[in-house]
């Protein structure tokens, strides 16, 4: 029986392919983000019941879906409908930059880079997100997209950056994606779509851009919107401090 109360780095659920915590990095101020608060991962369509139960017995009460209606309608959320959890639809993306083929082909001037700079000034759907994650009731939050690779790897920098975590730190919790999707491995043998890829210049390139045009993840989150107060509940939420 796995034990739902240990602190898992990747958690142990068949039914998800990259589902892990954003707990147990240091901050730039000697804290520590905390475990069972913030969980990435894949989408959840595939779960059977133990899966969900462990779910549950680490600690997870809200789920939010980066996904777009359409994708939805293909693969519905088999949490939405469950009182088990407060169930958020929360697109991180819309059609006026959806059109993901300029970003496929590795001879292309786009890379995924320029994709994770076009999310964030999505600024409408980041204020959303934020605007959730301090309103939602206490115990763990668990965010997903499709494969848990690009909006979901977005918005965990996001967290982290909030946080104080080191850029590097960021960086390597980006970079593990690709080798926790066995899916993507399957893609890759026919294809030259560089997009399936979690290299590190991607999240770097929307690292940078934080810090070039906004000196801080705080200050970026202001810009959205976000209030001085949510900002400080999510530290709260997040941080374990002395």
């Amino acid at each position: 029986m796995k034990n739902a109360k240990l602190n898992w780095v990747r958690l142990p659920i068949q039914g998800l392919e990259n589902c892990r915590e954003l707990g147990g990095y240091s901050t730039s101020e000697g804290q520590q983000t905390k475990w069972h608060s913030l969980l990435r991962s894949s989408h959840v369509g595939k779960l059977n019941d133990e899966d969900i139960s462990f779910l549950k017995a680490y600690g997870v009460k809200t789920i939010i879906d980066l996904r777009r209606e359409e994708e939805l309608e293909l693969e519905p959320n088999s949490l939405s409908v469950r009182g088990d959890f407060d169930y958020h639809h929360s697109p991180f993306i819309t059609k006026s930059i959806y059109d993901i083929t300029k970003y496929n082909n590795v001879d292309s001037d786009y890379s995924m880079g320029d994709f994770y700079i076009e999310l964030l000034e999505q600024k409408a759907a980041v204020k959303e997100i934020f605007q959730i994650i301090s309103e939602a009731k206490d115990g763990c939050i668990l965010f997903h997209c499709r494969v848990g690779k690009d909006r979901t790897g977005v918005l965990a920098m996001l967290l982290l950056g909030l946080a104080g975590v080191e850029k590097k730190d960021i960086v390597a919790n980006y970079e593990v994606s690709y080798s926790e999707l066995e899916s993507l491995h399957d893609l890759e043998l026919n294809s030259s779509r560089h997009y399936i890829y979690s290299h590190r210049e991607y999240i770097l390139q929307a690292y940078d851009y934080i810090i070039h045009y906004h000196g801080t993840f705080e200050n970026y989150l202001l810009s959205v919107g976000i209030s001085n107060e949510a900002i400080q509940k999510i530290r709260k939420r997040f941080i374990h401090f002395n």
